[in-house]
């Protein structure tokens, strides 16, 4: 079992996540798989010059191409201190089932995704593929977004609400031990004064999480305050939690969650507030 699973379709989002991967694995001693689901779609997306029939895909060939490019990613991220990496091609008709069963089967502690963002109206209705895995709130999820540079994680920036500060804090403290970085409390507030006082109790049992709250701009939704206020944190990802949610709310209640992963400029880390087994 690898610490982390990286779902790889051979575009440019992939191999940053990929990259991302290897930063975090490379500076943790941790391992990864590598997973490409193919199906129909998938066949015809391949280069031309790979010379693929989408009605008989040469499986070796595709397996033969993802140990290459894993290759040549380990050796330009990493040099020879390459962290362990396997790769896995398995069939799937849908992108996101083939992912949730290998993670299923297999129980990797996170998966790092590339996001292409709701790029059209279709994936703005139903999401791309990384939002939809954010929004079934299964697995711990790293969305590393377009035009993105991978670098070493400094810090987490975890968007919590005060009424949610008990519940939350244990796990921000998890999740930034196991990331080895530092943590810090956003709370968005249109009240900050009035706040304050609350924020301070709420984080004084953890003299390792720095708090703040920050000032809400009542003209824009909530979702895109935060995209704005983390946009300069280069080094630093979004920490949310977010919750499962039912069908009827996926299709007539796009999460914020969602919405952050498809507008952010930093990575964005959605942790479940429930896990499942």
């Amino acid at each position: 079992m690898a610490n982390i699973l990286v779902p790889f379709d051979f575009s440019p989002n992939a191999i940053s996540a990929l990259d991302q991967a290897l930063y975090i694995a490379n500076d943790k001693g941790l391992t990864i798989e590598v997973l490409h689901i193919l199906n129909f779609k998938a066949a015809h997306d391949y280069p031309n010059e790979w010379h693929i029939d989408p009605h008989h895909v040469d499986l070796g060939a595709i397996e033969a191409k993802l140990a290459e490019i894993v290759a040549e990613r380990s050796a330009a991220c990493c040099g020879e201190a390459t962290p362990t990496v396997t790769t896995s091609v398995r069939e799937s008709v849908m992108i996101n089932g083939g992912i949730i069963n290998h993670m299923l089967e297999n129980k990797a502690e996170l998966i790092v995704m590339g996001t292409h963002g709701a790029s059209n109206a279709v994936e703005r209705f139903w999401g791309s593929n990384t939002s939809t895995m954010i929004n079934h709130s299964l697995f711990p999820i790293l969305a590393v977004p377009r035009d993105w540079h991978p670098m070493k994680i400094e810090e987490l920036l975890a968007a919590i609400s005060l009424k949610e500060a008990k519940t939350c804090l244990p796990k921000l403290a998890e999740w930034a031990n196991w990331f080895n970085v530092k943590a810090e409390v956003i709370s968005l507030t249109s009240v900050p004064e009035a706040d304050q006082d609350e924020m301070e109790a709420a984080v004084r049992a953890y003299p390792e999480i720095t708090a703040h709250l920050v000032p809400k701009k009542d003209d824009l939704p909530m979702w895109k305050n935060l995209v704005n206020y983390t946009a300069d944190r280069k080094k630093a990802a979004l920490l949310m939690f977010v919750h499962e949610r039912n069908v009827f709310d996926k299709l007539f209640n796009y999460s914020i969650t969602s919405k952050v992963a498809d507008g952010i400029h930093i990575p964005l880390l959605a942790i479940p507030t429930t896990k499942k087994s």
